[in-house]
């Protein structure tokens, strides 16, 4: 009996706090859906659209990848009108098919991390503003037709790029 008030406290919990939205930085555009796991925790997961070099016209194709982070809220500020600030970070994992800095299209796997803001409003949407470092490797083919494997640059260049999300909340 427990468990079975255990199992309907959390399905209630994660139901009223799930959100869905899209979110934006220079190279990047992104798909993503969250779920609260607990009191002071949710998990995030992205499809992202990796646009490097396609903005400044130098290929005609973006590379794609997807992404996972468990994040930790520290912070809070509640407002009057029942508005609020929520201050969050945490680690995640990486993996796609995208460009690295040398230009060059190939495997990416990378450990990443996020910290950044959400601004709830009284409707159900939210603006957020994150930074996502990504570390990782690279993997291409050479002109020759052999696999070179490289440092993801291209990951700690877009760290210092914010993404600007809007979420809907349900």
């Amino acid at each position: 009996m427990i468990l079975l008030a255990a199992m309907f406290s959390f399905a209630r919990t994660a139901a009223q706090d799930r959100s869905a939205g899209a979110g934006f930085a220079w190279n990047e555009f992104t798909a993503s859906f969250q779920i609260r796991m607990n009191d002071d925790g949710f998990l995030r997961t992205s499809l992202n659209l990796d646009m490097t070099d396609v903005i400044s016209g130098k290929s005609l194709y973006p590379g794609f990848s997807a992404d996972a982070a468990y994040l930790f809220e520290f912070a809070e500020k509640r407002f009057r009108n029942g508005e609020y600030f929520t201050f969050f970070a945490g680690p995640g994992i990486c993996a796609g098919y995208v460009r690295n800095v040398s230009g060059d299209f190939g495997i990416m796997g990378a450990l990443s991390g996020c910290i950044g803001f959400d601004y709830v409003f009284n409707v159900p949407f939210s603006l957020g503003l994150t930074l996502e470092p990504a570390i990782g490797v690279h993997l291409r083919r050479t002109a020759f037709g052999l696999t070179k494997m490289d440092f993801y640059k291209t990951g700690l260049i877009s760290s210092l790029m914010p993404h600007l999300f809007i979420k809907y909340r349900f």
